[in-house]
């Protein structure tokens, strides 16, 4: 029985001393207390935009300085400024995370103050809601805990110019590769002629198939005694193909110095449950279309007679 009453006891203390700090605790968070707001004037993405950033005390202790938490992905911080004219702000980038310091050497925040805070910036490049992170310090030289900023306007797509951009540049290499294989295809064997090798091939390799299914080994025969014809033929044609694919390094320069050093990452559309699509997504079908169109409506593709 003594036993239990000891072990009874034990857990009483242990109760009240529970009860104790979860008091001070919430007294102490109450003490320091803070929240803050931002818009954002142009939330597009990779766009320069200028924000607001407003920091209001809620606690009982004076605010002295802050430290904001400046999410992955903005870029190019400038024309700090800060309202009152008692408190400083200057940023600053360690570790490739930035920070905005907010001090004043004054007697601080009072509670139910607000401190305002206006920059530039380039939005990140990809579509999302991005976190801005408040760290507080009081007069008394205590850290207040990290607080998220709440209601942070998402990072979105405004616009489809850069898709109608992409757009007419598929069109436009999809067009010169086209033309591009016209002029060596007449140049070398001619149009016409090209159409009816490609034709003879097809069903020459249709027919191989066939007797080969059927083991009709007169057949097959039969068109061993052609296949040097067409082996002449496929030789022309690989001709064109090769220089063609020295035409490929066109895309391959324009990947490189103009569509990555233009767009890089910047989400270009948007999907729901993928989020922002980047550029290197959205120019294969944009060009696989442009090509598509090209080759049927303009007639550059060497379509087999009827």
């Amino acid at each position: 029985m003594k036993v239990y009453k000891k072990i009874m006891f034990v857990m009483l203390l242990a109760l009240v001393a529970s009860s104790a700090l979860s008091v001070f605790a919430e007294q102490a968070s109450a003490a320091l207390s803070y929240h803050g707001t931002i818009s954002i004037d142009n939330p597009s993405v990779a766009q320069d935009a200028s924000y607001t950033l407003i920091l209001t005390n809620n606690g009982t202790d004076r605010l002295l300085n802050a430290t904001i938490t400046v999410p992955q992905g903005i870029a190019d911080i400038t024309n700090l400024a800060v309202t009152p004219s008692a408190w400083t702000v200057h940023h600053e980038e360690i570790d490739q995370i930035s920070y905005i310091y907010l001090t004043q050497t004054a007697d601080g925040l009072n509670n139910g103050d607000s401190i305002t805070v206006t920059f530039n910036a380039v939005n990140p490049r990809m579509t999302g809601t991005y976190r801005w992170v408040i760290n507080g310090v009081d007069i008394n030289g205590t850290t207040g805990p990290e607080v998220d900023i709440v209601d942070v306007p998402p990072i979105r797509i405004t616009t489809m110019v850069p898709v109608f951009i992409l757009l007419g540049i598929a069109f436009g290499v999809s067009l010169l590769s086209l033309v591009f294989n016209r002029l060596l295809i007449s140049h070398f064997i001619g149009w016409e002629q090209y159409q009816v090798m490609r034709k003879e091939t097809s069903e020459f390799q249709k027919a191989q198939m066939a007797a080969a299914r059927a083991n009709d080994q007169k057949q097959i025969e039969k068109l061993k005694r052609k296949q040097t014809q067409i082996n002449n033929m496929q030789a022309k044609m690989m001709k064109t193909s090769l220089l063609q694919f020295v035409f490929m390094i066109v895309p391959w320069l324009l990947w490189g110095f103009v569509l990555i050093p233009t767009f890089g990452e910047t989400s270009l559309a948007y999907l729901p449950g993928l989020g922002g699509i980047p550029m290197f997504w959205v120019y294969f079908p944009l060009s696989f279309f442009a090509s598509t169109i090209g080759q049927r409506i303009l007639g550059l593709n060497p379509i087999e007679p009827r």
